[in-house]
């Protein structure tokens, strides 16, 4: 006789922080497509607030890591929202440590 496995018909609800880390990874990317969009069609003589767009998109995908990170200490939740979250916001950062390291070697 072969033992069933229980299935749980309870709904777990996503993390609270999760829609946060979301929300903020968004809002970098957004930052960051503004601010590469802007350099591009200023041919690399980009302005200073642009660099500041592009810095305040490094910054935004920072704390998105962090609070998908505290998101995932809450239990029994959902957190596929973290997971995706973390991930733009993880492509960002490396892809800004990245341009900052080209831009000062030359």
């Amino acid at each position: 006789m072969r033992k069933q496995k229980k299935v749980s018909y309870i709904r777990k609800p996503f993390a609270k922080r999760s829609f946060l880390s979301l929300g903020l990874a968004i809002g970098a990317l957004v930052l960051g497509i503004i601010g590469i969009a802007s350099s591009v069609m200023t041919a690399g003589q980009a302005q200073l607030n642009v660099a500041a767009v592009c810095f305040c998109s490094l910054v935004i995908s920072v704390f998105s890591l962090v609070y998908g990170t505290r998101s995932f200490f809450e239990k029994e939740k959902k957190y596929i929202l973290s997971k995706i979250g973390m991930g733009i916001s993880g492509i960002l950062v490396i892809l800004w440590i990245v341009l900052i390291i080209i831009g000062i070697r030359g």
